[in-house]
């Protein structure tokens, strides 16, 4: 597939995920499909070209977007590893912030996990 493919097929599902309702579980599995092809477009493009740098940070968006803030978090040490320009490098900075605050609200409204005693039993 041709990068022309790629930025065709990420402007399509950008717009079908902004068509729906925001944080559904229909929006979430969109913006999944908009960070796979974001990252397939990281991959076909250097990170200190605009395109590549564009494509870094859609990843990255595309994931929180999709309230998976641990792939977020993976996409932005990737990312930070490859050089990007000081500019890319302090939005993916911020990017990490939010998928930290994410978590951490996360953390927040689960139910507390409790610990439970259990002895394994020796089999004859």
């Amino acid at each position: 597939m041709t990068l022309d493919d790629l930025n065709a097929r990420v402007t399509e599902a950008i717009l079908r995920a902004e068509r729906l309702p925001l944080g559904s579980d229909q929006a979430q599995e969109a913006f999944r499909e908009v960070g796979r092809i974001e990252e397939s477009i990281a991959d076909v493009t250097p990170a200190d070209e605009l395109a590549g740098e564009i494509a870094r940070l859609g990843a990255v968006t595309a994931g929180l977007s999709a309230a998976e803030p641990l792939r977020a978090l993976l996409l932005v040490e990737r990312y930070l590893a490859e050089n990007v320009s000081p500019e890319a490098a302090a939005k993916l900075e911020a990017l990490r912030a939010d998928a930290d605050r994410d978590l951490a609200e996360a953390a927040l409204s689960m139910p507390p996990v409790r610990p439970v005693k259990y002895v394994l039993q020796e089999t004859a």
